[in-house]
């Protein structure tokens, strides 16, 4: 049996009963050899495709580059209308003064995330030269300038450090990187990663994207090499978490055909802090699977106890997915579904070919075309779900308020050509003229109590236009008499926007037309303003 003191990094508290259970499925895996069985892997991945054809279109309507970015981890760059996914990615697109395009980090215009849908469109075989239209920006010119990341902590970086050494002109570009105002090399970056690693908390997808950066920086850049020995390590107490993961499978499939109690199924899942929801269980799969798969591709030691930890996961979760997908609430949980099959899909083409081979033309494989996909009725009418009363699905986090749900839908009538509302948020929609920077908008806002009919400034650069919406306050109130109009200088992080607000119970028509007012009142004096920061920002042209 491996002893505890021998593992170079270990996340998780494990009695010594579940130290013994874990090395002996340990042995049990290696004398099975478990292989991943395709057919059932096929039908668990027809199944997610065919969810998330039912889904795109309103997932990729909430207008959130995080959730643009999973769709590319989950299924590719997919097609659908005859358009690539990627290509929506202009849209978050910002410029600094010299017109250069980048995406703002740990910000809610950008992504929350440093470089998430850069390293989920590397993991996707996306090529570093792929162009985002309209202009000629490719992926690989856009990274090279998303380099203030607006946090200090160093259990973000995961994200980064894999994307940067697979993106040329992003690694070769020498301006430092800039934590929170600190100025750091890729030295420095890779300094705080493996500090977190260590010290951090496990709040960021339990380090796991943070091991697959430091493992892919130490193989794929030189001068960052000496590191790859405590890659290594990280890799190999993540992946030991396979043990874990498959030990509560095991063990509820043993509850659920009634042979043992829950008392060791309980345990095993406190000890990954996993819980009940059965998506979170593809989560945790998903993401053990990618990491082994890319870390293997890199060259990393993966343990043959592992590969075949995997495909016994696998072979669970697969036999499990065709019946509980269906009634699971799909849109709210396709990222845990997406990362397991982004996983299920590397194991599927290793099992074929083996990781050396995990180039980009292997990587892209699992891509969709939705627009070629045969669809067929994915969604079940048993009764009877598998799992049930040990595993359950997450409930609906939220919905969107019956009053402001009609306020939007009598604003689709009044809209302006040009300021139809953006975006699927349960309590938000947007409004931006195309001519106008992404960060400067209108926006429809549900506070429960209230509804506002808003202007938002949500940038740095739009933060010059403070003073020209403010000006606008007297104007507005002269728009709305008897309702509360205000300027708020803390929204945004100082940056302000100005509110017109409404009780809940005002008609949805009254709001609607409000929204519409407040458009005639401030459109004409914030236009050439707001246009000319947009013009500025993009410079003298779109190259990347």
């Amino acid at each position: 049996m491996r002893a505890m003191e021998d593992r170079f990094w270990w996340p998780l508290d494990l009695s010594a009963a579940q130290e013994t259970a874990m090395e002996d499925f340990r042995c049990e895996l290696v004398a099975s050899g478990a292989r991943l069985d395709h057919a059932a892997a096929s039908a668990a991945d027809d199944a997610l495709c065919q969810a998330m054809a039912s889904h795109l279109e309103g997932i990729l309507e909430r207008d959130s580059l995080p959730h643009l970015g999973h769709v590319v981890n989950g299924w590719g760059d997919a097609k659908s209308g005859g358009r690539r996914v990627l290509d929506a990615m202009e849209l978050f697109v910002q410029r600094d003064g010299a017109g250069r395009p980048f995406i703002l980090q740990c910000d809610p215009e950008g992504e929350f995330h440093p470089w998430q849908s850069l390293a989920y469109s590397v993991m996707a075989g996306v090529a570093p030269g792929r162009r985002i239209p309209p202009g000629d920006l490719t992926l690989e010119g856009l990274a090279a300038n998303c380099r203030s990341i607006q946090t200090k902590e160093g259990r973000e970086l995961g994200h980064l450090l894999y994307a940067l050494p697979q993106l040329p002109a992003a690694l070769r570009d020498p301006r430092p990187f800039s934590m929170d105002g600190e100025l750091l090399d890729l030295a420095g970056l890779v300094e705080r990663g493996i500090e977190a690693h260590y010290f951090g908390s496990f709040m960021v997808c339990r380090k796991f994207h943070l091991t697959e950066g430091l493992c892919a920086v130490a193989a794929l850049v030189p001068q960052m090499a000496a590191h790859r020995d405590e890659a290594q390590g990280f890799l190999d107490g993540q992946l030991d978490m396979l043990l874990v993961l498959g030990l509560v499978l095991r063990e509820a499939r043993a509850v659920i055909e009634g042979k043992q109690d829950r008392t060791a199924l309980l345990g095993f899942r406190e000890a990954l802090a996993l819980g009940e929801e059965f998506e979170n269980h593809c989560y945790y799969a998903g993401h053990l699977f990618e990491l082994a798969a890319l870390c293997a591709a890199l060259g990393y030691r993966v343990e043959p106890a592992h590969w075949s930890a995997m495909a016994f996961i696998a072979g669970e979760l697969n036999e499990l997915i065709p019946g509980l997908l269906p009634a699971s609430v799909f849109d709210e949980c396709f990222l845990h579904f997406g990362h397991y099959r982004r996983g299920l899909t590397l194991l599927l083409e290793i099992d074929r070919a083996g990781p050396a081979a995990l180039g980009p033309a292997q990587l892209s494989r699992f891509t969709v075309d939705f627009d070629a996909l045969p669809r067929r009725d994915w969604r079940s009418s048993r009764r009877d779900l598998p799992g049930a009363g040990v595993y359950r699905l997450a409930p609906a986090q939220g919905s969107t308020r019956p009053g402001f749900a009609a306020a939007v839908g009598e604003y689709a009538r009044l809209a302006p050509a040009g300021l139809s509302a953006r975006g699927k948020g349960h309590h938000f929609r947007r409004m931006s003229p195309p001519s106008w920077p992404r960060s400067v908008h209108y926006e429809l806002l549900d506070y429960g109590g209230e509804m506002g009919a808003e202007i938002h400034l949500e940038s740095e650069d739009a933060r010059s236009l403070a003073s020209d919406v403010q000006a606008l306050v007297p104007r507005v109130r002269a728009s709305f008499p008897g309702r509360r109009v205000e300027w708020d200088g803390g929204w945004s992080k100082g940056r302000g926007r100005l509110r017109v607000l409404f009780e809940a119970a005002t008609p949805p028509e009254e709001v609607a037309a409000g929204m519409r007012r407040l458009m005639d009142a401030t459109l004409s004096n914030l236009d050439q303003r707001a246009g000319a920061l947009l013009l500025s920002q993009r410079g003298d042209g779109l190259g990347s």
